[in-house]
């Protein structure tokens, strides 16, 4: 919901001057990252992603979407004091990227007994996920301080990204209770944790279904978890970014051109700055 409020905001104003450009640039391969990772984990569960539902594809395929909309905007419109994306973003992208790739070609050639292929790729690709959801919203935290104004940012989108990202906590703690009150098995902190009780206790009653030698397909998903964990930590930043910090500042450091504002709204800026 950020980024669906932001590039209405940015195609209002013809501006990301407010929208931090390597923001833009890394979230769309997070959510690459991420659709693949739940796709493979509705598609394939025995590869060992835990609990992943059809709403958290259709989420990361639509964030996916949003996210490539709000980049090809930082090459259209204005990016303010903005001019380039900054080299570490950069080679954070070539990082992850051949972090993953290189994972994937060798676990091609270099086929392990009993365990799936791809496993450890899936497991990069959604670390990677949880690495670029902590980076990505430093840029924007410190564009707003750096400004000290969150204009051009969203908070409605912020507000609806937190309301999420808790319902998201809430929704994985619901999964761990209803797995412990059927199944017995409350460490689902461990992937194979169903698995390894058998083995230590062998007359424990348990789902056969769910003891394998694979992870277990009922886990915890770590990567939903981190997503929604950093996601509300940072949102709390924002929305005290927003409503403490700096909360009348809203047209500072706000670019005032043709281009990016209609003539009433220039004018109106220069009264409340004069």
């Amino acid at each position: 919901m950020i980024l669906s409020t932001s590039y209405i905001i940015n195609w209002r104003r013809k501006s990301v001057a407010g929208f931090s450009i390597d923001l833009g640039l890394i979230n769309v391969l997070g959510f690459l990252l991420y659709s693949v990772y739940n796709f493979t984990g509705v598609a394939f569960p025995e590869l060992g992603t835990g609990i992943v539902d059809y709403n958290d594809l259709v989420f990361a395929i639509h964030s996916f979407f949003i996210t490539s909309v709000a980049l090809a905007q930082v090459f259209i419109y204005e990016r303010g004091e903005q001019k380039h994306f900054k080299v570490w973003m950069i080679y954070l992208h070539i990082f992850i990227c051949c972090t993953v790739l290189t994972t994937f070609f060798l676990e091609g050639f270099f086929v392990v007994p009993n365990i799936p292929v791809a496993l450890n790729t899936l497991r990069f690709a959604g670390y990677g996920k949880c690495l670029i959801t902590f980076i990505k919203y430093c840029p924007q935290v410190f564009l707003n301080w750096k400004r000290k104004s969150t204009k051009g940012w969203s908070i409605i989108g912020v507000l609806f990204d937190f309301s999420g990202s808790t319902l998201i906590l809430g929704q994985i703690l619901i999964d761990m209770i209803h797995n412990g009150l059927t199944t017995g098995d409350w460490a689902l902190l461990e992937e194979n944790s169903n698995a390894n009780i058998a083995q230590l206790n062998p007359t424990m009653s348990l789902n056969k279904s769910r003891v394998s030698s694979l992870p277990n397909t009922d886990a915890f998903n770590i990567v939903k978890f981190m997503v929604g964990l950093i996601s509300v930590m940072f949102n709390i930043i924002f929305i005290v970014q927003h409503f403490i910090l700096y909360p009348e500042n809203e047209f500072k450091n706000y670019p005032v051109t043709k281009k990016s504002i209609k003539q009433d709204e220039i004018k109106r800026l220069y009264e409340v700055r004069t």
